[in-house]
């Protein structure tokens, strides 16, 4: 089956900061096993743009794609010690401290941001006949307002020309490359931080700062260099762990990682590191799935940032993932109504509302983050997808359809119109459905998923040929991809053309020898067709591709049919049950399975635990089918017995159920009459 794909915009989505889903009558005595297990239909989901269209091979797990993108908050490396600015200070370096009354007042009011007092106050300098050191220093100040106001470019013209004023001022040139870092300019950071340090060596927040930039540049091994170096000289330096721990992670080494984050939560004990370590350490021991340490160090964040939505957003995660969505709710729901929550956790809560089904939440969460980013694709392409999932196509188009609007000749209107047409066949206009895929080839012509999908609805409004034709042209655009060929094959076996089919899956077994499908397909064609070995051995070997998907649990179930049909031998018979057995492990309670037991003890004459296992399929079971055909065969194990009134009774429930099955209606009579026998020669 076809997925609604989701769209994505041409950029990244910005990401959480991150350091970070029965044919024989009664005389007969055979019970009805019905035909070969088929897989029931597959639900169509939504996936992201860019990942693998799965139409025909299998269902998407659409919760576990959804949790495995919800990735918990982490605090960046940046906004430690190391990246605060220089400041002059009674208690701090003397570089930046002046007597000069005008740098006095502007550094008063550069501390409260009363940023135009002290631009005031240091341009007066500046253009003053004041010495030169202080002419700097003014010009210092300035660069870093200019620099809060991420006016980078501004901050490092004051810089250069305090530089030159006075060119051996380490703070300055620390500034300097703090800017240049702050602008992505990292080799001309280094260079500068270099120049400080070759000054003032022992500068503990230069050497971070320093780590820092190394960090950024993607050197790892070097920062964490660095920070062992000034941990030697100040072991108690908390920011300094945090960041060797995140320099370790960035290495792979996890396990000294954890350490270090350990270490520097209990030396800070309540300040913001120990809030950003236990919150770290959080997500590690969720993504490890160790999920006790996990809302241990979540709960030890929570306890220094009580009203921090991050953290307790972070704590829901560790919930979802071990089933426990009441709990992660709860969470969630705190997380969403504390301030300060910004969009990228905005978003992350849309979607941990729509993996946990709260698709009237998750619309809520999208709709604000809509408010605040204004005409976006990505957002409305997630509002359009929970329309969908949430049962309201018609608004799930829509939505699609203002992308097209927005965008249109685009990448992402294509995949809108990809999704659009999706919708369209899902609710049966297929003409319709069809258009909206070729608007979609109309922006993009080799696409093979948009020619997949058109195959599959000129398929579903009865125009077979044109459908063989789009797969075999997705086939000739992509000869890697199993999915046309496996689409041909599968509506020859729907119309009942087994040996085109055949030919097809044969096609497919000696390109992609592991893909289950077309075992368990060759096995049902064999099963129809009576070739029951050879049936056997093709659902032997689906079974052994991944027995505990729908198909690899079907095939055990087929596979104890045949073995029990073979010979009826007590080996045999143990045999298959051990199949079932098997199946039923994968799947307690697995209606199917059930039945099928009932089957095979029927054919060994053990009507009391075949009639229990027909009870146990008929609770476990939806499927009126199924149930029909569950008391159809309990009517014939009480035949059988001589209890024909209870054979009665139980034909009387199958008619209920399958009102239009004559062959049921038969039945009760036959056992109706059997019992007016009985009922005569008692009197």
């Amino acid at each position: 089956m076809k997925k609604v794909r989701r769209v994505q915009p041409s950029g990244e989505r910005p990401p959480i900061p991150e350091d970070e889903l029965l044919t024989n009558r009664i005389s007969s005595i055979t019970p009805d096993a019905g035909p070969p297990s088929r897989l029931s239909g597959r639900k169509r989901g939504l996936i992201a743009a860019g990942a693998v269209l799965l139409l025909v091979i299998a269902a998407a797990a659409a919760l576990l794609l959804y949790t495995s993108k919800m990735k918990p908050s982490v605090p960046a490396v940046s906004g430690l010690t190391g990246d605060e600015k220089a400041i002059g200070s009674l208690s701090g370096s003397m570089s930046l401290q002046s007597d000069n009354i005008h740098i006095k007042r502007g550094r008063e009011s550069y501390l409260k941001k009363y940023y135009a007092d002290a631009i005031s106050e240091f341009t007066e300098v500046v253009e003053s006949d004041a010495d030169s050191r202080d002419r700097a220093i003014a010009l210092t100040y300035m660069g870093m307002i200019a620099d809060d106001r991420g006016d980078y470019e501004k901050a490092i013209d004051y810089y250069r020309r305090a530089l030159s004023l006075d060119d051996n001022n380490p703070e300055i040139l620390k500034n300097l490359a703090l800017a240049y870092r702050h602008s992505n300019r990292l080799e001309e950071a280094s260079e500068q931080i270099s120049k400080s340090l070759d000054i003032s060596p022992d500068d503990t927040d230069t050497r971070i700062l320093r780590g820092n930039i190394l960090f950024e540049q993607g050197k790892f091994r070097e920062a964490a260099d660095a920070y062992a170096g000034i941990l030697e000289d100040t072991p108690g330096n908390a920011p300094v762990m945090y960041n060797l721990a995140s320099s370790l992670m960035k290495q792979g080494d996890e396990f000294a990682a954890v350490e270090y984050f350990k270490k520097a939560g209990a030396t800070d004990r309540i300040g913001d590191i120990a809030y950003r370590a236990y919150n770290r350490l959080g997500i590690i021991f969720t993504e490890r799935g160790n999920f006790e340490l996990a809302e241990e160090n979540l709960r030890k964040a929570a306890s220094i940032r009580p009203n921090d939505a991050s953290v307790k957003y972070n704590l829901g995660i560790a919930y979802l993932r071990q089933g426990r969505k009441e709990d992660a709710l709860r969470e969630f729901i705190q997380s969403e109504s504390l301030s300060g929550v910004s969009p990228e956790l905005l978003e992350g809560l849309g979607d941990a509302y729509f993996s946990a089904g709260e698709y009237g939440r998750s619309l809520s969460a999208f709709s604000r983050l809509l408010e605040i980013k204004g005409r976006n694709v990505r957002i409305l392409s997630r509002i359009g997808e929970i329309y969908y999932e949430s049962g309201e196509p018609d608004k799930a188009y829509e939505a699609f359809r203002k992308i097209t609007m927005m965008e249109p000749a685009t990448e992402n209107a294509r995949i809108a119109y990809l999704n659009m047409g999706n919708i369209l066949d899902d609710t049966m206009h297929y003409d319709e459905a069809v258009e909206a895929y070729k608007k979609a080839l109309a922006i993009s012509p080799k696409e093979e998923d948009v020619l997949i999908n058109l195959g599959l609805s000129y398929k579903h409004g009865g125009k077979p040929e044109l459908a063989v034709s789009s797969w075999k042209k997705a086939a000739e655009l992509n000869p890697q991809n199993p999915a046309p060929l496996l689409a041909t094959a599968g509506y020859y076996y729907e119309n009942g053309f087994f040996d085109l089919a055949e030919e097809q899956y044969r096609t497919v077994i000696s390109r992609w020898p592991s893909l289950q499908e077309p075992h368990y397909k060759m096995a049902m064609i064999y099963h129809k067709k009576n070739q029951l070995d050879y049936a056997l051995s093709a659902y032997k070997r689906a079974a052994e591709i991944d027995e505990k998907t729908e198909m690899g649990r079907k095939s055990l179930i087929n596979i104890a049919y045949i073995t029990a049909d073979q010979k009826e031998s007590d080996a045999n018979f143990d045999e298959a049950m051990n199949f079932l057995k098997k199946a039923l492990l994968i799947k307690p309670g697995d209606p199917e399975a059930l039945f099928a037991s009932g089957v095979l003890y029927s054919k060994r004459q053990m009507f009391e635990n075949a009639v229990d296992m027909y009870y146990q399929a008929i609770k476990a079971s939806n499927d009126d089918s199924l149930s029909s055909k569950a008391y159809g065969n309990i009517g014939k194990c009480r035949y059988n017995q001589g209890d024909f009134q209870r054979a009665v009774q139980a034909f009387t429930r199958a008619i209920e159920l399958d009102p239009a099955n004559e062959e049921l209606r038969i039945n009760r009579k036959t056992a109706a009459q059997a019992r007016e026998n009985e009922l005569s020669l008692e009197r």
